[in-house]
């Protein structure tokens, strides 16, 4: 009588294949876990245009933001500080929520010549003015495109009245933004060439121009530049008598002594 031996193989090869599944399963779960592990590594903080930016437009904070990314999507060039753009302006349009890069702004006005945009950076309702200065008025040459600048006047008072004259100075405008400078005139100083130009031109509003105009022409004036970390880019905010929309007003030594007072103290 014969016996049949079980056929084992059958099994075998079952259990071997279920194996084998299992396995692939569990390095598949272990490569998606790792994948979206180095996907999204070490988080950096960058800078970014939280509203359209338009090509030439200054880079005012108002326009910017910060936001965390992975650092492995980060470009070479960006900035990961608001303040590293303080006096830049855009070479081309940046969209929003584009990473602000090195490549993307310049603080110098003659990188942006080559842009399609040809107008100047003026805010809606001010105006650019211009006005002379000379190496001992403006700071040495040292005011360049993009500086801000406080503007200081120094009058007689005998322009107001005839009682005990003396000289005052007032600081009467702060925070000017600069943007453009005349011609510059080639000196070397203390071994590297340095720009004095003549004129440079700033943006106020058009009532402002006017008292500025009055106290270049009767009195002396003088630039302050300020260290760029206090730059204030965002738009200011016009003085109370002077706003954006009105018209220039009649400006004599009566409106200049309500707005400064000369003759305190």
């Amino acid at each position: 009588m014969n016996v049949r031996t079980p056929n084992i193989r059958t099994p075998l090869f079952i259990l071997g294949v279920a194996l084998a599944l299992v396995a692939f399963l569990v390095m598949l779960t272990f490569g998606l876990l790792f994948a979206n592990k180095a996907g999204s590594g070490t988080q950096v903080q960058v800078v970014v245009a939280a509203k359209p930016i338009e090509a030439r437009q200054s880079i005012t904070a108002d326009l910017l933001t910060t936001r965390s990314l992975p650092a492995s999507s980060v470009g070479p060039g960006a900035f990961t500080r608001l303040g590293d753009l303080n006096g830049d302006s855009a070479i081309v349009s940046i969209p929003a929520g584009q990473v602000i890069s090195s490549n993307l702004v310049t603080a110098n006005q003659d990188l942006l010549t080559a842009t399609a945009n040809p107008y100047l950076p003026i805010p809606q309702g001010w105006v650019a003015t211009t006005f002379s200065t000379n190496e001992v008025q403006g700071v040495g040459g040292y005011i360049a495109q993009g500086d801000y600048i406080n503007i200081v006047a120094t009058l007689n008072t005998t322009v107001f009245t005839s009682l005990n004259p003396r000289t005052v100075t007032r600081t009467v405008f702060t925070n000017v933004h600069v943007i453009r400078i005349g011609p510059d005139a080639t000196l070397v100083k203390q071994g590297q060439g340095q720009g004095l130009t003549s004129s440079i031109t700033v943006v106020m509003t058009s009532c402002d121009a006017a008292y500025m105009n009055w106290l270049a022409t009767v009195g002396t004036i003088k630039y302050e530049l300020l260290n760029y970390k206090d730059y204030n880019t965002v738009t200011p905010q016009p003085d109370a008598s002077c706003p954006v929309d009105s018209l220039p007003p009649t400006v004599g030594p009566k409106q200049v002594q309500a707005r400064w007072d000369f003759l305190a103290g």
